[in-house]
């Protein structure tokens, strides 16, 4: 079964909306119109502060903010209410709630709660996916800049390939995106949070940065999105920052501590959040964030063998120059979305959250290893034989560079390849000395060449 939120947030409650607005148009008895009831219920609610006083909190549209009578008199109402006392008949609630694609008003009973979740225009703007519109294919230009952003230096080698021969020969990369793309689609497109984490590494300029700024923001809303720093979550007050997100970036990881470590794979898996803001009481929250890590380290953290909730990509690095890769995402690719890239982008995610499972943890790709925590032999015998198996039977292997990948000793990376069937000779055609199985080509894995 497909993880989700175990429970959706706030299931108990229902639409409330029409609750809202009848007791908010009684409550003012007819002193204003339909339409400022509508925008006083869209903008404006009653909270207790933390000495139990009633205040103003008012949606802005970038955030929530303590506002006065006399501010939501002239930024919404649009003139002064002969009574001084009036906002005191907006709607009141215990405390607000995020629950995601929800109605704006929830009730309980005849308890209203304010939902502060809010849509993103854009993501409002994309159309359902269903059966009748048949199959949607990944547009040319996403699939351009995950293939810049992934294989990088390699891109020069495969740009003339066709599909196939990519598929047989960089299994891996195409499965990594594959699994990328699942995470984004769940991320963006569902209700169902991925208890498990992209960890993207690369150099400046690769592409990071326009991944998180041109495309998840402008999906999840700008009020939805958090980036931190992995110091931000240190300490009693950390989680704070979290709360009220459905999407949150760790941005310029490079923390291999065990006490963000342990933060980080809690933050990502667990359903609860504990809530200690400062100068306000401690509470526990839903937590319904998707969780991204960036760095430009090829080895940001260290985790043990058996971690499961790490997605790692391969080190992206520029395929000619930083200053080319600039050109292609700034000139070629971010253009794309003002000339309809956004809805090909949206239907296409849509589909896949409609169409394809959200796996229960991370896939292990082969470049987990180069940041894991592996302490025993057996444990990166085990490892490196379940890789070799993984692997098409016409690759060849170099016990050093297969060592250099796995970051173990030659002499196991050769026990390996030996108990596995690979034996000394030359890559087909070639005078390279490789360990390959007899009558394979034993050309040279992609992941190992130099």
């Amino acid at each position: 079964m497909t993880p989700s939120f175990n429970t959706r947030p706030y299931e108990h409650l229902k639409d409330g909306n029409k609750l809202a607005f009848e007791r908010l148009k009684r409550q003012l008895g007819g002193k204003v119109t339909d339409e400022v009831v509508r925008k006083l219920m869209a903008q404006t609610f009653l909270q207790s502060n933390a000495n139990s006083q009633a205040v103003i909190r008012r949606d802005t549209g970038e955030r929530f903010v303590t506002a006065t009578a006399a501010e939501v008199e002239q930024s919404v109402i649009g003139r002064k209410m002969n009574n001084s006392r009036w906002h005191e008949d907006l709607l009141a609630v215990p405390h607000p709630v995020y629950a995601p694609n929800r109605p704006i008003w929830l009730r309980n009973g005849d308890t209203l709660f304010r939902n502060t979740w809010r849509q993103s225009p854009l993501s409002a703007s994309i159309p359902n996916w269903n059966e009748a519109k048949g199959d949607v294919a990944r547009p040319m230009q996403w699939e351009a800049f995950l293939f810049r952003l992934f294989y990088g230096e390699l891109w020069n080698d495969i740009r003339d390939k066709d599909a196939d021969k990519i598929k047989r020969e960089y299994p891996d990369h195409i499965r990594f995106i594959h699994e990328f793309e699942l995470w984004l689609a769940f991320s963006l497109f569902s209700d169902e949070r991925p208890r498990w984490a992209p960890v993207l590494r690369g150099d400046y300029g690769t592409g990071k940065g326009t991944l998180e700024a041109h495309v998840i923001q402008p999906f999840v809303g700008s009020t939805n999105f958090a980036k931190v720093m992995a110091k931000n979550v240190k300490g009693d007050h950390g989680a704070q920052f979290l709360v009220e997100k459905c999407m949150v970036v760790f941005d310029e990881v490079n923390d291999r501590g065990h006490v963000f470590y342990d933060t980080l794979k809690n933050l990502t898996t667990e359903d609860q959040l504990a809530v200690n803001p400062k100068h306000l009481a401690p509470y526990v929250d839903h937590a319904v964030f998707s969780t991204l890590i960036l760095s430009n380290e090829e080895a940001p953290m260290a985790w043990p063998e058996a971690e499961r909730r790490w997605l790692v990509s391969p080190y992206m690095r520029h395929e000619d120059s930083q200053e080319e890769t600039a050109a292609f995402l700034h000139d070629w690719f971010v253009p794309w979305f003002q000339k309809g890239g956004y809805k090909e982008l949206g239907l296409f995610l849509k589909y896949l959250a409609a169409t394809q499972e959200l796996p229960a943890v991370a896939w292990k790709s082969p470049w987990f290893f180069e940041a894991s925590k592996v302490d025993r032999t057996e444990d990166q015998k085990a490892v490196i034989l379940s890789w070799l198996d993984s692997q098409d039977d016409m690759h060849g292997y170099t016990p050093t560079a297969l060592a250099e990948m796995f970051k173990v000793k030659v002499n196991l990376a050769k026990q390996c390849l030996e108990e596995r069937g690979y034996g000394r000779g030359k890559a087909k055609g070639t005078n390279i000395n490789v360990y390959k199985k007899k009558g394979e080509v034993g050309n040279l894995h992609p992941l190992l060449t130099p």
